[in-house]
């Protein structure tokens, strides 16, 4: 079983799905705090509808979101340990929406963790993927799509 991520820091609506369809990603999980973008296409309405279009689902998790005190925090300090570490703790209490994303992977969709940035590194889908791989000892393995 394979869970993806990918950010669309640098992509156009065209590359950026072409990724997905590449990789046949069947389930677009949006772990935005805020599911809206100034880039074209990429808030939560139009890039549902353009998912919707090439047979691929989108969902809502919003509640994995690393909230904006601690994306201020990172952006004054630049220290991703630190946000790392905290955001461990803010998502803690949300192991049912790693449930939810994990049972779809579980039934066989190819799902796709989507953020912003482009560097899985520096994003804290990372840490959702990696909560995800842990959950029960599934043996899941995390891909990132990292356009080049």
């Amino acid at each position: 079983m394979i869970l993806f991520t990918i950010g669309y820091e640098g992509l156009d609506q065209r590359k950026f799905l072409a990724h997905l369809i590449h990789h046949r990603v069947d389930v677009v999980a949006d772990i935005r705090k805020l599911p809206l973008s100034r880039k074209k296409g990429f808030s939560k309405t139009g890039l549902k509808e353009t998912l919707n279009d090439k047979s691929i689902d989108y969902l809502n998790f919003q509640q994995l979101g690393a909230p904006k005190e601690l994306r201020d925090e990172l952006y004054r300090s630049g220290n991703y340990e630190q946000f790392f570490q905290k955001y461990h703790v803010n998502i803690s209490d949300k192991d049912d929406h790693l449930k939810s994303i994990y049972s779809l992977v579980d039934r066989g969709k190819k799902v796709a963790l989507l953020c912003f940035e482009q560097d899985p590194r520096k994003c804290h889908r990372k840490v959702v993927a990696e909560k995800i791989q842990k959950l029960d000892g599934n043996g899941l393995t995390v891909k990132h799509i990292v356009p080049t």
